[in-house]
């Protein structure tokens, strides 16, 4: 799926804005505070004459976070449907919040049969998308009041990594009322009760100290691999699965050194599983073999196998580290 530049999005939305309303049409706060008391949450619900006449051309006092969207059942968008929830727990959370310091901020949403006519114009096809229009005027002003647009990761995809990350942006705390979800609490007792269980037969039925080295040798190099291949990063900081290029195509790797993706952990670590495996082998099975010639072809076919996923991670390695000058099969 193409993704369409953010740059030429906010152009192509100034144009745009100009051509259907022109630019000043006074006080438009109250307008969307209006429409925005209709819903439960707060979300006011916008369309394609509302959004360029009070969040694109206005000049503005107030804030808007709006996202673009497709949650109508045809689209079958399951990510708008995840960044909606989170985005109302937001908008709920501040419409509740008894302090806000004088701010005027507006949680807008623009879907794409309110607004078809700007997301064909535009080929707007790489939705959910979070973008804040910051204020340009008064006292709580920015500095730099240019539209920017929120990076959707694992993290700022919660609803509570959302609101933090609006936080920082606005000065302000802004709490987010997430409902409480009763059943990812009972399968999370459910899961606590069947690993207490587990652990009861074990202790019971089972004598740790007779299951021989070579379990213990798996769990750790299973512990090693978990520790080494990045997971603890991953659990810290929340990255997305995986990237996708302009044009739609998958990307499993993060081209930085400072960045990774999920899914590189897991590559990763099978990777070092598969060196691991053939060491072992190497040292242990293969030596046990009777006839020569069968282990000639089974050492013959380890080390290959040992050297080409090496040769593998050395790549991976110097993709994320270009100034590395050693590399051994593969580029």
């Amino acid at each position: 799926m193409m993704r369409f530049s953010f740059r030429l999005l906010l152009q192509a939305l100034v144009v745009l804005a100009v051509a259907l309303v022109g630019i000043g049409n006074g006080q438009s706060l109250q307008a969307l505070q209006k429409k925005a008391n209709k819903d439960k949450d707060g979300l006011a619900r916008l369309d394609i004459n509302l959004f360029m006449k009070h969040v694109v051309s206005e000049t503005k006092d107030y804030s808007v976070v709006v996202q673009l969207t497709a949650l109508s059942p045809k689209y079958k968008c399951g990510p708008c449907k995840s960044i909606d929830a989170s985005l109302r727990a937001v908008s709920r959370g501040w419409k509740n919040q008894a302090n806000k310091n004088g701010r005027d901020i507006v949680f807008a949403s623009l879907d794409v049969e309110d607004g078809e006519e700007m997301f064909q114009q535009m080929k707007i096809d790489n939705i959910p998308r979070v973008m804040i229009f910051p204020a340009s005027k008064g006292p709580h002003a920015f500095a730099n009041p240019s539209p920017r647009e929120m990076s959707l990761s694992q993290r700022t995809s919660s609803a509570l990594g959302m609101a933090s990350k609006l936080s920082d942006l606005f000065g302000i705390e802004i709490k987010a009322q997430v409902p409480v979800d009763y059943a990812k609490y009972l399968m999370n007792a459910a899961s606590a009760a069947a690993a207490l269980y587990a652990l009861y037969l074990v202790y019971k039925h089972i004598n740790l100290r007779t299951l021989g080295r070579n379990v213990w040798a798996i769990a750790s190099i299973l512990f090693v691999l978990l520790m080494t291949s990045g997971f603890m990063w991953n659990r810290i900081n929340s990255p997305p699965y995986m990237g996708q290029t302009r044009s739609g195509d998958v990307i499993l790797f993060a081209p930085v050194n400072n960045q990774q993706y999920g899914v590189e952990t897991q590559v990763v670590a099978v990777s070092y599983a598969v060196c691991a495996m053939c060491v072992v082998a190497l040292v242990r099975h293969v030596p046990k073999i009777q006839n020569t010639d069968q282990r000639t072809f089974v050492t013959f076919m380890f080390v290959v196998a040992l050297v080409m996923t090496f040769s593998y991670l050395n790549s991976v390695f110097r993709m994320k580290m270009p100034a590395y000058p050693f590399r051994m099969l593969l580029p």
